[in-house]
């Protein structure tokens, strides 16, 4: 239950980071996560709201703010030498490639996730750290928000079942919503994935009061899967605005020494079925020959339904020279890829937004972005659109940047007035929309979001 404190006149955000402390790569997800959390008024700020990162301890059934150490992880991530590897994922090494794929696939079904998920859980938070008690929330200030910020579909508990408890407890609850694709497009999922995040955002749907959108695009959205599930109050929604201002590389920052050779095409993004490195694939491999100096770097850790791609990109006969994929890379490694690449692609057939669209033109790096989704809603009028299903469009940009000298700098040299958005401004979004001016009732709100 909440209960009153002498800090009853601050509205407390909880935001739930176990994901992103858990897991040791940062996709977009973890990338926003620390860099928004970064720009919000902490725990100890003055102002009406604050924004307090907690974790899920699961032998306490509660949580705890974070110890010195975690805060520090949360600040700055750092890619391990050596990414761990399931004990499960070590077993299946020897054998063959088929039967790889459907152990992996089999591990991924409901009952056999919900069982590693627990388990994974209990591993990552067996050890209480140093000064436990204190860090237990056992009593929740009255005004008391828990705001999923991250991809909170994975953590322990689900939501359909912690969203009702702390509701039960006063708890008011909101989301940041990226997309909604595992309810548009399953063929892009599997059935693991679909299972987890429909019980999220459903739970979300059922019990959350704030929907914080990343774009206009996931705006629309989410507010046509609530009516296709047969809500009938309207969602509180606002759009806020993802930043490119991680860091900008620095002009003399040396070239990394994982960077292909030559000039380089540059593709940040999980290695997933929506995000089409294949078409990327086919257009390097149409141009490979014909432009010898040109090669590719792809940055992004394998995600799922991904054998036949990765298999591509090892077997491939430039890789590890032209062709490099960097599967783990930390912020100083993508900083340098950004500031020395040639042109950014991101041939992806859907995004809810395209962070790394703003971030590529943040760094003055011309960028070629399919049409998908809200990435034209990114790049605005910097960046150059294809057709994720047209392989002649890319390869014609592509050629036409490394082939015609004067049109590939006077695209660069287009970008030296470009002003990203920021992540103040996207923080500043968030403390808008949770503020409590912005939560009084409004039944019409947002409704031209689905018009």
């Amino acid at each position: 239950m909440t209960s009153p404190t002498a800090d009853d006149r601050h509205r407390h955000v909880f935001v739930d980071v176990s994901n992103t402390l858990a897991v040791p790569y940062q996709t977009g997800f973890q990338r926003h996560t620390r860099e928004l959390l970064r720009r919000l008024p902490g725990p100890d700020d003055a102002g009406p709201i604050r924004f307090i990162p907690v974790r899920w301890c699961l032998e306490c059934g509660t949580f705890r703010r974070l110890d010195p150490g975690e805060s520090a992880q949360l600040a700055t991530f750092r890619a391990p030498a050596t990414p761990p590897r399931s004990r499960l994922s070590q077993l299946a090494d020897p054998l063959p490639g088929p039967v790889r794929s459907a152990l992996a696939r089999a591990i991924r079904l409901g009952p056999v996730q919900a069982l590693r998920d627990r388990a994974a859980q209990r591993r990552r938070l067996a050890a209480h750290p140093a000064g436990h008690g204190t860090l237990r929330i056992d009593e929740w200030p009255r005004d008391s928000w828990l705001f999923d910020l991250e991809a909170a579909w994975h953590n322990v508990p689900h939501r359909a079942e912690l969203l009702p408890a702390m509701a039960a407890r006063g708890v008011r609850t909101a989301t940041l919503i990226a997309d909604v694709m595992p309810t548009q497009f399953p063929e892009w999922f599997d059935e693991g994935q679909i299972r987890l995040f429909t019980s999220f955002i459903d739970a979300h749907l059922d019990h959350s009061e704030r929907f914080v959108c990343i774009s206009r695009c996931s705006e629309r959205d989410v507010v046509e899967y609530s009516r296709r599930r047969g809500d009938d109050r309207p969602l509180r929604t606002s759009v806020i605005t993802m930043g490119a201002n991680f860091r900008v590389a620095a002009a003399n920052l040396p070239r990394p020494e994982s960077a292909p050779p030559g000039r380089f095409i540059l593709s940040v993004g999980t290695v997933e079925p929506r995000k089409n490195h294949a078409l990327l694939l086919d257009a390097f491999d149409r141009l490979a020959d014909e432009i010898p100096d040109l090669s590719l770097a792809i940055v992004g850790k394998a995600g799922w339904m991904t054998e036949a791609i990765t298999e591509r990109m090892r077997a491939h006969p430039l890789a590890g020279g032209r062709l490099r994929w960097l599967d783990h890379v930390d912020d100083d490694t993508l900083d340098g890829l950004y500031r020395h690449a040639f042109v950014s692609v991101q041939p992806a057939f859907y995004e809810g937004f395209g962070t790394p669209v703003i971030e590529a033109l943040a760094n003055g790096l011309p960028t070629i972005a399919s049409n998908g989704g809200a990435l034209v809603e990114a790049g605005g009028a910097r960046a150059e659109f294809f057709d994720p299903h047209r392989l002649d469009e890319l390869v014609t940009l592509l050629r036409r940047h490394a082939t015609d000298d004067a049109y590939h700098r006077a695209r660069r040299e287009a970008l030296c007035d470009y002003r990203p958005p920021t992540w103040e401004d996207g923080a500043a979004g968030i403390v808008a929309a949770l503020s409590p001016d912005a939560l009084t009732p409004d039944p019409a709100e947002r409704t031209r979001a689905a018009e």
